[in-house]
């Protein structure tokens, strides 16, 4: 008989080996974001508000332009 984990990760069409690199990726980018918010709340906390402003600025762009690259990329390497 299939564990319980077995079955919903058939249910969900997901192979265990999926479904736990999906719950390790969620449960990395939450603790990143979280990181990434206390870090914003300390330095406004100390009066640092250019400095806050500027990592979230830089952090966010950053970001943006990471997944652009990554989708172009990606396109030239499938010709999509």
């Amino acid at each position: 008989a299939a564990s319980k984990g077995t079955t919903n990760a058939v249910k969900f069409g997901m192979s265990p080996r999926q479904k736990l690199m999906v719950g390790v990726g969620f449960c990395g980018s939450f603790t990143t974001f979280s990181t990434f918010s206390v870090d914003v709340v300390n330095m406004i906390t100390k009066g640092q508000m250019v400095k806050a402003a500027a990592y979230v600025a830089t952090n966010n762009v950053g970001g943006f332009a990471a997944a652009a690259m990554g989708m172009m990329f990606v396109r030239k390497l499938c010709g999509c």
